[in-house]
């Protein structure tokens, strides 16, 4: 199976030698004319080849119509090579990871291609290694067999079989499941050395390689959706992988066919906007199957439809002690109708009609035949709102559309890209005498969580038409800033009614379709239907699904501070992102903490909902300009811990990396908050919950930190006086006034008056952290007046402020409307909980044997 799809790679032309060897290295295609390798086998051709400006040559064998293998070749183009070498410069020794290389070959787009793994493989995995070799003196294929023994950062240890030269670039197979997880890089003394699959994923963030990488997983998936019903004496990888231990319906109720067609589906949409948005509707599809929402403690760093679907396979009800029922079919399918009802709501002009639809006949078809009737009708109540932009008025799973097999279901055809139709699951027979291919449904005997019949009769039929109109907004929250209701996905548990109208548009009544009953399935459509239709129960999936992300950086040690970056889930949860007790020094935080903030804001985004930041800061901090702050370094960047200078007459350039949101500032796109990390660290005081409450209330109440008028500021060289200089004043505030300071608080008087605001309770205020004149004083505090005003209470805050800060990115509009200052906020309220991170951790449930 592994041989048809491995090549070698060398330079163009016949006699060419390095070293001694006759070739560069290995490789192996993973989609028709795309070869995967290392980039340090790649870099043996030089800085003109790794720049794609050069060719190399691929080989590979095929197989003929009487079983003998015959040389093929043809000539490659390095697309992709990460990390690429500067240039100018040689290439690096070793190679840095990811060390991976997408080469287009010619003549090869009737290749027979590996499969790709979709999640990350366990320690002990039984694995293949296979690449080209010449360690006996005769060129040839070498195979052999091992155990991942686990990784070392970013690279996969393998026992068992160490790699020689020439393997470099060729697969490593997971032979429990039959996919690749990884790409033979090297060896060290004891153990071999590989580049996990997953890095490969990795490279969708890339502007550079990202669109590329793109072309060749939807290409991958494609492919092998075709070969479910290409004719062939020889089987594919699907059929193969259903025979595997990794398959087995004790493992997962879903069938490795049913999974093929659904990535070929999955294939024509359009990609996710972030990991935030697959990651919410897999937590939400978990939570329904198992009434239980319990966040992973692990980071799932998805970046795909299909990697989504992956997380579920293996899903188990939480029973006591382990070894729940498998639900994971249930699960898959819900996530399926929820990506399409996702895609026809957001994203309905992104993708072909026909291709969508075909995605929700088949969706439906596999809900008609579905064992357990409550989540057949789940799905068909979500696949109710992906009607209205996928099917133009015909509903999923009805009659025959261009893309129906037949009134009794759908045919679910995957449209590839050379035109084949690939065809439902259950009426496809065994792909190949040598091995049977289970069917997608009905194959798995395991009791479900749904096994309980309706109280009353069969399950209705979902029959009405949907009302016409534009689609709806779906799985989407109201916009606005971070005080607005959190997403609400959509709600499966409580009664979804679907309501007849009378009459259609049109200049006359469409009589509906006669009624057509298909054997073990609920009627689809006819007269019979009832105009209101009550879904069963099933567990709705959390209001507050919200996630945003805290940053901790804590006082310094030796002069650097600890920091870690988490996530939070509904303001409970928390999984850490990554952290760094060691720490570092203050102007290295923004460049230090960059990657982290943006791997955890692309968690935390999703719908709507952009992540808020919370800093937990030591007051001495207080002043870091997080706000300013970019997730990548555009062209008015400034120096790491720098606030990003004011720029004005720069033309506009559409190579500019300040059209890319994430070289945007921070707060000019997201809720930005400093908190006290010292505080946060103890029981809240009386007065703390006290003046919370008065501020998130209102009316809001300006007040001067310093506890003077606004209009004398803070005096150059002022210092505080006495042990208490500012409790007093403070003190006699009232619960919903906000202090305010016309300067930094990092020291100095704006130091100490911070310290005593914070002994006294004040849950907010505001300040201005940047160097100014000291007349400037009086505007900035009737600025920070009508903001305050404006907001009415302390959740009200956040949408002035970013607008705010939006206006003083801009100079002419700063100065056109007297604007001053870079203005820091702290929103502080008290814990209604555990301080985040000390809280104790529950175990997560254990597997069934083999699960």
């Amino acid at each position: 199976m592994v041989r048809p799809s491995l090549a070698r790679i060398g330079a163009p032309g016949d006699g060419y030698a390095t070293d001694r060897d006759s070739y560069w290295g290995s490789g192996f295609f993973i989609a028709p004319g795309w070869l995967l390798t290392c980039a340090h086998v790649v870099g043996k051709g030089g800085a003109a080849v790794c720049r794609g400006e050069s060719a190399l040559s691929v080989t590979w064998q095929e197989r003929t119509a009487d079983g003998a293998w015959e040389p093929r070749g043809g000539t490659g183009t390095a697309v992709v090579v990460a990390p690429r070498p500067e240039p100018g410069r040689p290439a690096p020794d070793p190679w840095p990871f990811p060390d991976l290389a997408l080469v287009r070959v010619t003549g090869a787009d009737a290749v027979r291609c590996l499969w790709l793994g979709d999640r990350e493989a366990g320690p002990l995995t039984p694995l293949g290694l296979y690449g080209w070799s010449v360690q006996t003196g005769e060129l040839g294929i070498r195979q052999g067999s091992g155990e991942l023994a686990g990784s070392d950062a970013r690279a996969l240890l393998l026992t068992g079989i160490l790699p020689i030269g020439g393997l470099s670039g060729g697969p490593v197979l997971d032979l429990r499941h039959g996919s690749v997880i990884g790409v033979i890089k090297g060896r060290r003394r004891e153990e071999g050395v590989a580049v996990p699959v997953t890095a490969l994923y990795e490279l969708l963030d890339s502007r550079e390689a990202g669109r590329a990488v793109r072309e060749v997983l939807r290409a991958h998936d494609l492919h092998h959706a075709s070969l479910l019903d290409a004719p062939s004496p020889y089987p594919h990888w699907t059929a193969v992988q259903a025979t595997l231990a990794g398959h087995a319906p004790s493992v997962s109720g879903v069938t490795t066919e049913l999974r093929t067609r659904l990535y070929g589906h999955l294939a024509h949409l359009p990609p996710p906007a972030g990991a935030g948005e697959v990651v919410h509707l897999v937590e939400d599809v978990k939570e329904q199957v198992r009434g239980e929402r319990l966040p992973s403690l692990m980071l799932r760093n998805v970046r795909t439809w299909r990697e989504g679907a992956a997380l579920l396979y293996g899903l188990r009800m939480l029973d006591p002690g382990g070894g729940g029922t498998l639900v994971d079919l249930d699960a898959v399918l819900l996530y399926a109708a929820r990506v399409a009802r996702r895609t026809a709501g957001e994203h309905a002009g992104e993708v072909e009609t026909g291709r969508l639809r075909a995605f929700t006949e088949w969706i439906a078809g596999q809900a008609a035949g579905h064992r357990h009737w409550a989540v057949g009708e789940a799905i068909g109540a979500l696949l109710e709102g992906a009607e209205t932009g996928a099917m133009s008025g015909s509903r999923p799973g009805g009659p025959p559309g261009g893309m129906s097999g037949g009134p009794c279901g759908p045919s679910g055809g995957v449209p590839v890209s050379n035109g084949v139709v690939v065809t439902p699951a259950q009426d496809v027979a065994a792909q190949s005498a040598e091995v049977d291919v289970p069917t997608p449904v009905g194959a798995v005997d395991a009791p479900s969580a749904f096994d309980a019949p309706p109280t009353s009769g069969p399950p209705a039929a979902l029959d009405a038409p949907p009302t016409p109109g534009p689609p709806a907004a779906l799985d989407a929250p109201p916009t606005s800033g971070p005080s607005a209701a959190p997403d609400a996905p959509a709600t499966l548990g409580a009664p979804f009614a679907v309501d007849a109208p009378s009459s259609l548009d049109g200049p006359a009544a469409v009589d509906p379709p006669p009624t057509v009953q298909c054997p073990g399935t609920a009627s689809l459509t006819g007269p019979a239907a009832r105009p209101h239709v009550t879904v069963p129960s099933l567990r709705a999936p959390s209001a507050d699904t919200r996630t945003d992300v805290l940053v901790k950086i804590g006082p310094a040690t030796y002069g650097r501070h600890p920091w870690s970056v988490q996530l939070i889930y509904g303001g409970q949860d928390v999984t850490p992102v990554d952290g760094d007790d060691r720490g570092a020094r203050a102007e290295e935080l923004a460049l230090v903490l960059r990657e982290p903030l943006a791997k955890a804001l692309n968690q935390g985004d999703h719908g709507e909902h952009l992540a808020a930041i919370e800093v937990f800061l030591p007051r001495k901090l207080f002043d870091l300009p997080v706000d300013d702050w970019q997730l990548f370094p555009g062209p008015r960047a400034a120096t790491a811990g720098q606030a990003v200078e004011d720029v004005e007459d720069v033309e506009d350039d559409e190579d500019d990396d300040f059209v890319d949101e994430r070289a945007l500032p921070l707060g000019m796109r997201r809720t930005v908050v400093v908190r006290d990390i010292r505080r946060n660290g103890l029981p809240p005081s009386p007065e703390w919950r006290r003046r919370w409450k008065g501020v998130a209330r209102g009316p809001l109440v300006h007040g001067t930190l310093h506890g003077r008028p606004a209009d004398e500021g803070h005096p150059p060289g002022a210092r505080a006086g006495g042990r208490f200089p500012y409790y007093g004043a403070l003190s006699a505030m009232s619960d919903a006034s906000v202090p305010v300071y016309c300067g930094p608080v990092g020291s100095g008087e704006g130091y100490a008056a911070m310290r005593d605001a914070l002994r006294s309770g004040h849950a907010v205020v505001l300040w201005r952290r940047d160097l100014h004149d000291h007349d400037e004083c009086g505007d900035f505090h009737r600025q920070a007046a009508d903001l305050l005003g404006l907001a009415g209470h302390a959740d009200g805050l956040h949408g002035p402020v970013r607008d705010l800060r939006i206006r003083l990115a801009d100079p002419e509009t700063a100065r056109a409307h007297g604007l001053r200052g870079k203005i820091a906020v702290l929103v502080d309220p008290p814990p209604d909980r555990t301080p985040y991170g000390t809280e104790s951790m529950r175990p997560p449930p254990l597997a069934a044997p083999g699960g």
